[in-house]
């Protein structure tokens, strides 16, 4: 029986070491919380004191709203000039492009234009020298055309003089 005494008597030490320990976390807690609704009440105060400045804050920005608006529309419509600058640069690049095929087109006529020149430079000198030679085989031409006219004359005459011969010699056809 003495054990069980014992076990009272220390479970009863316990349990008051236990309500003692239960009362102090119940004062503190409490404690706690009066802190914690005096802090509400101030921070509650604060909020109803800022209530009016936060009004006039609005009202003072009312116009900064209004622009910040206008802004972002005109930063919208900066990104699209932005954009557009951007496509009009491509095409610019596209254009640069199709006009350097041009000048390299035109650059490859140039050449073959320049060879054909130069060959057209070469013909011109062949047909002079074959003017130069149909002149003198016409000047040619023209000397033989006139001594075979000359020719012509001479045999004419001789065809005559053998004619005037014949006739003179036909009486001679008559002597046996």
């Amino acid at each position: 029986m003495k054990a069980a005494v014992g076990i009272r008597i220390v479970a009863w030490c316990a349990s008051i070491f236990g309500l003692g320990l239960f009362g102090y976390s119940m004062t503190q807690q409490t404690n706690i919380q009066l802190h914690m609704n005096r802090s509400m009440s101030e921070l509650n105060g604060d909020v109803k004191a800022t209530v009016p400045l936060v009004g006039k804050t609005v009202q003072a920005l009312g116009p900064l709203t209004a622009t910040t608006s206008a802004l972002a529309k005109i930063e919208l419509q900066e990104q699209k000039t932005v954009q557009d600058l951007v496509t009009m640069n491509n095409h610019l690049r596209q254009i640069g492009v199709s006009e350097q095929g041009i000048l390299s087109g035109m650059t490859t006529v140039y050449s073959s234009t320049s060879g054909v020149n130069q060959n057209l430079q070469g013909v011109i000198g062949l047909n002079q020298g074959i003017l130069s030679s149909s002149q003198t085989s016409a000047s040619t031409a023209d000397v033989e055309a006139s001594r075979l006219g000359q020719m012509n004359q001479q045999t004419a005459a001789v065809i005559s003089q053998l004619h005037q011969l014949n006739t003179k010699l036909a009486a001679l056809k008559l002597v046996p």
